[in-house]
Parts: C-alpha cells; sequence; structure tokens
C-alpha cells in the first residue's frame, strides 16, 4: 500500500511539473501580411518579431526586410552549370543533366551557409570555387560519384566552405 501511495504522489508530482501556464508564454504581435508590408521600414528595429496572422508564420525583420522564421527548404532543379547565390541558403538543389556539370562557389556568401545537392541525371557535378574560395574536403573529392550521389555544403569561415557526401576524385 505504500509503494502505491509513493508512485500516486510521484505521478501527481510530475504531472504538476509539466503544466505550464499559460500567462507565462511569449505572445509575438499579430498582424495580416497586407498590414506588416505597409509599415515603414524605417520605424521597424531590426529583430522585430511578428505573426502573420493570414500565412500562419512568424518573420523577423533584418534592417531592411521582413524574413520568415523557421522555413523549411524548397527543391530548386538545375539542369546546367550553376554559380550559388545567398538565396540558395538552406535549401536543395537537383542537378539532372544528361552531361557534367559544374557548381561553383562564389565569395560573399555567409558563415554558416548550407545548402544540400543531388545528382539525379547521368551527369556528375564537379564542385569548385571562385577566385579568393577555398573548398576543402578530407579526401580531396569534388565531383559527385554518380546518379543519386548527394552531397552537403557548408561555409565554416569567411569564403571556406566544407564538401561532404557521395563524392569521387576527378
Amino acid at each position: 500500500m505504500k509503494n502505491i501511495l509513493n508512485l500516486l504522489l510521484l505521478f501527481y508530482g510530475c504531472t504538476a511539473l509539466s503544466q505550464i501556464d499559460a500567462n507565462s508564454l511569449l505572445g509575438l504581435p499579430a498582424e495580416t501580411t497586407s498590414n506588416i508590408n505597409s509599415i515603414p521600414a524605417a520605424t521597424i528595429q531590426e529583430g522585430a518579431l511578428v505573426f502573420d496572422s493570414d500565412l500562419k508564420k512568424v518573420y523577423q525583420f533584418n534592417g531592411t526586410e521582413w524574413k520568415e522564421l523557421l522555413q523549411s527548404p524548397s527543391v530548386f532543379n538545375k539542369t546546367g552549370n550553376y554559380t550559388l547565390v545567398a538565396s540558395d541558403n538552406l535549401n536543395i538543389l537537383t542537378f539532372n543533366s544528361a552531361t557534367d556539370v559544374t557548381l561553383t562557389i562564389p565569395t560573399g556568401l555567409v558563415i554558416g551557409f548550407n545548402v544540400s545537392i543531388y545528382q539525379i541525371g547521368n551527369g556528375k557535378v564537379t564542385i569548385t570555387g571562385a577566385g579568393g574560395v577555398t573548398v576543402k574536403n578530407r579526401l580531396s573529392r569534388f565531383k559527385t560519384a554518380g546518379l543519386d550521389a548527394g552531397v552537403g555544403i557548408v561555409c565554416t569561415a569567411t569564403n571556406v566552405f566544407h564538401v561532404t557526401g557521395d563524392l569521387k576524385r576527378d
């Protein structure tokens, strides 16, 4: 009987601790997309947050524009040579080409820039850096290994990128 009583007390204590006080939740201002876009940029503090009640998403002001927080990656198909751009960050690029293509990493992408690429055609993808960019791989492999190969590219320092995945030497 004593064990049952201890078990009940333990259960009650855990249940009481797991409840959240609704008054302690952080609330964000909620506005429609139209209202958010009509706020003069000069009046918004960088880092401000708002909940878009039309899109059901949270946005942060970066000093110039509202950017969606916690966005899901998008998939973009490429069929030829391609140079990464800032908006590729956190997205997925598929390369569907019958012949080999080159993916160029330019200077100026932010530290933490992260993109995934996949070879979905027969053409292999060679990863190279523009002048001033260092591309690193432990085994000096910079070309996708074949059909359905996947590769991750991450900027770990200014103009320094690490490449990992299903790669082979030229």
